[in-house]
């Protein structure tokens, strides 16, 4: 297994695309499905078991937000440091590997990868949600160190899914 960059330019993007849709991750991460047009500023690392794409991770490089509450006034500000620069964050938009291929290793070398180009990127944590379903993924996250913070989503449809972020600093 190799995990690799993956773009529109790399010559796995078909099978990339493909992994994808076959794990309802396409909506996520493509601005189109049909075409494989990749969201901008979206970031692709892929498992590879030869010619075969078996896993995906997919990023956004972001500010980290301090969200709008009553105390700011209702508005969103940057987070910075304290020498005024302001802090990014990797955020995973989707992460999932082929059935086959569970529990053999993959996604922790996927988050491994993330974790390393999320550094190289400059930023300073890799940030994910995941719902109380995902137990593998949990149990991976805890397992890199991740720390755990418990938040309740809203779906389009209005209904509230339990979960948590999952946060590392790199």
């Amino acid at each position: 297994m190799v995990i690799e960059e993956f773009g529109l330019e790399h010559p796995q993007w078909v099978a990339y695309v493909a992994h994808l849709v076959r794990v309802d991750a396409a909506r996520w991460v493509l601005d189109d499905v049909e075409s494989g047009e990749p969201k901008t500023g979206c970031l692709y690392l892929g498992a590879l078991e030869g010619e075969q794409v078996i896993g995906h991770i997919a990023l956004f490089d972001q500010p980290i937000i301090i969200p709008a509450t009553a105390w700011s006034g209702n508005v969103a500000t940057p987070l910075t440091g304290p020498d005024g620069v302001q802090l990014r964050e990797t955020f995973v938009q989707s992460f999932a590997v082929d059935e086959a291929y569970r529990e053999q290793g993959v996604g922790r070398e996927l988050q491994l990868a993330a974790l390393a180009m999320t550094a190289d990127l400059g930023c300073i944590q890799m940030r994910s949600w995941s719902s109380l379903d995902k137990r593998a993924n949990f149990a991976l996250k805890l397992s890199l160190g991740f720390a755990v913070h418990p938040a309740i989503t809203e779906t389009a449809s209005g209904e509230k899914v339990c979960g948590a972020y999952f946060i590392k600093t790199v």
